[in-house]
């Protein structure tokens, strides 16, 4: 792992969700490699808090594809080509113009009303 992980404390989330947060950019930003393993203990102690937080935060970055789960080794980092990142901005470009469409239905309904 290069450097330190640096772990943004925010008062309005879980930590799990924190450390979930923190593991992922970590990971997103090339400062854990494909490959590499992720110890829980050894994140634990990085990061300050106990394993637990670790634990689930690994189970999400798994379902997100980030994470694989070697059966009697434990997990690592996976490795991510360019064609898994195009397909996921992909999936995020779709997801979003939905969201605007429905947001955008939502306020023509809410000026209808009001008119």
């Amino acid at each position: 792992m290069k450097g330190e992980l640096k772990m943004d404390v925010n008062d309005y989330l879980p930590l799990r969700d924190v450390v979930f947060n923190t593991l992922r950019q970590a990971i997103l930003r090339g400062e854990m490699e494909p490959g590499e393993r992720l110890m829980e203990i050894q994140l634990a102690d990085k990061l300050g808090v106990s394993r637990t937080p670790i634990r689930e935060a690994i189970r999400k970055l798994e379902l997100e594809g980030l994470v694989i789960m070697i059966p009697r080794k434990g997990a690592e980092v996976a490795h991510i080509t360019e064609k898994d990142m195009r397909d996921v901005l992909e999936v995020r470009a779709a997801l979003l113009r939905s969201l605007q469409q429905h947001l955008h239905a939502a306020m023509l309904l809410r000026a209808n009303r009001r008119a």
